[in-house]
Order: structure tokens, then C-alpha cells, then sequence
């Protein structure tokens, strides 16, 4: 004997809520893992980015960025007025990072390559009362972006 179409249609039912509720544990699981720790390379670069641009005594203000693809971030810090050196590097596996300075235009920004060695940028900026960095990363994965913002020497 058969069994009875409306039985049939609810074990159907009893199997498809059972693969919902898998499919959507294994989502929840991945979702809500431990994080598996900084890519080795992230945290070789970082180390790297500080020895070739390093802290000194008398520095405005500097940071160690890790810029996600296609991320970006703000930095800001009041200053006294007068002359600045910006001074940038970025390691990564290639694209680089744009830096916009102004805060009233849309400017693109300066280009800072991402590459192995990196190549130090150094410009040279005149503020009244407060420093502005947008900085945005145009890479195809991770890269780390290090600056630092020290008084123009002979001023």
C-alpha cells in the first residue's frame, strides 16, 4: 500500500526545514568563527613600514594604517601653524593608495605606490590649525600604509 499523499508532502516538509535549518547553521558557524589570526605577511610589512619610516623625537604625529581593498580612512590632528613634511610609504603586492589633503575640494589625491621595497614620498604642506588625510586604497588585496608628519626642518 502507498502512502498517503498529504504524509508524503509532510515528511517533504520535514526534510526541507531540516536542510534549512544545516544551511543556515553553517552560515551562522562561518559567519561567528574565531578569526584566523593576521596574514603573516600583514604583520611582516607593518614591522618593515616602521623601520624605514620610524618614529622620531620630535614628530607632528605619524600611524601605521593595514588598508583593506578598496578601503579607506581619515586622519586628523590640530597643529600650529606653519610648514609640514608628509612623509609616506605603502607595502604591498601592487595598486597603491591615493592621499587627498583637503577637506574643501575633491581632489583625486597623490598616488602612493604599493610595492616591495617601497618607495618613500615626502611632501611638503602648509597648515593653518588642523592636518586632514583621506587616504584610499586602490589594491588588490591587503597593503600597509605608514606616514608621518614632522615640522619642516629650517622653519
Amino acid at each position: 500500500m502507498s502512502p498517503d499523499p498529504g504524509e508524503r508532502a509532510r515528511h517533504a516538509l520535514l526534510y526541507v526545514i531540516f536542510v534549512g535549518l544545516l544551511v543556515s547553521g553553517g552560515l551562522w558557524y562561518l559567519r561567528t568563527a574565531p578569526d584566523p589570526g593576521e596574514d603573516p605577511r600583514v604583520a611582516l610589512w607593518r614591522r618593515s613600514a616602521v623601520e624605514q619610516l620610524p618614529d622620531l623625537p620630535l614628530q607632528v604625529a605619524a600611524d601605521t594604517m593595514v588598508m583593506a581593498e578598496n578601503g579607506s580612512a581619515v586622519r586628523t590632528t590640530s597643529v600650529a601653524g606653519g610648514s609640514y613634511d608628509l612623509t609616506m610609504i605603502c607595502l604591498g603586492d601592487g595598486g597603491r593608495v591615493r592621499v587627498r589633503l583637503s577637506t574643501t575640494s575633491r581632489d583625486t589625491g597623490r598616488g602612493i605606490p604599493c610595492a616591495q621595497p617601497p618607495s618613500q614620498v615626502t611632501v611638503t604642506v602648509g597648515l593653518d590649525a588642523n592636518f586632514f588625510m583621506e587616504v584610499a586604497g586602490e589594491t588588490d588585496g591587503t597593503a600597509v600604509f605608514r606616514w608621518r608628519l614632522d615640522r619642516s626642518r629650517g622653519v
